[in-house]
This record gives structure tokens, sequence and C-alpha cells, in this order.
């Protein structure tokens, strides 16, 4: 092979690198652009109360979930948050602030897929219920 071949064969090969790294990196994208917004839904509980559930995505294939109970009270709660129907967190809370609200932020891992969130709040005072689920 003389000089003027191998100059040629290196640069198909370049072009094609190029090329192949090009598509990766544009490809990315659109691989992941079904989970690049936040998704959030607020609904009534069982009486007076009010709960929103919001998902967001943070880097490195982290979910970052959100709850917020709003109540009429500053009774104490047990929560839970699901994630595709496993327990991921629980705990007691009282709501404090001026608007007797009280906010849960947990981050869950981003499984390929659809992923299944549930939050649910019970006065342990009144026994409302507050509940709230998004698929992401």
């Amino acid at each position: 092979m003389d000089h003027l071949s191998t100059r040629r064969a290196r640069g198909r090969r370049a072009a094609v690198a190029v090329a192949a790294t090009l598509g990766l990196v544009l490809g990315a994208p659109a691989a992941v652009a079904k989970k690049d917004d936040a998704k959030k839904f607020k609904d009534d509980c069982r009486e007076s109360s009010s709960v929103k559930l919001k998902v967001e995505p943070e880097s490195g294939g982290v979910l970052q979930v959100t709850a917020v109970v709003w109540s009429d009270d500053s009774d104490v709660w047990d929560w839970r948050m699901k994630h595709n129907d496993d327990v991921s967190a629980r705990g007691t809370v009282k709501a404090k602030d001026a608007d007797k609200s009280f906010k849960i932020v947990r981050d869950m891992a981003d499984f390929t897929g659809p992923d299944d969130i549930e939050f649910r709040a019970q006065n342990t005072v009144t026994g409302e219920v507050c509940k709230n689920q998004l698929t992401y």
C-alpha cells in the first residue's frame, strides 16, 4: 500500500468514527425526551385538606418526588411513598407552617419505562386520608 492509499483509508476511518460519535451524541436526547419535564397533580382529600404530588428529573437517573399536604389543623400525619408498588419511604410529620402544610421530598431511582409514584398521608387524629398518584 502506498502513502496516498494509507492516507485515504485513515480519512475514511476518521469520517466513520465522527459520524458514529455524532449519531450517539445527537441520538441520546431522543431516548430520554419522554422524561425531561416535571409532572405534577393536585387533588382534594376526603375532607378539607388538599395534596400535591410533583415528580421531576434530576441528573444521574434520579427522580425528585415532592408531596405537599395543606390542612386546616396542626395534627400529626402518617405518610408513605411508593415507587412501582414498593414502599420507598415512610414517616410521621406534624403540619406546622402558617398555612398548616407539610412537605416531603425524596429522591428515587428513575427506572427504565414508566415509574408509578404514589403518596398517601393519614391524619392520626381525624383519620382524613390524602393520596395522589402519578405515572412518570
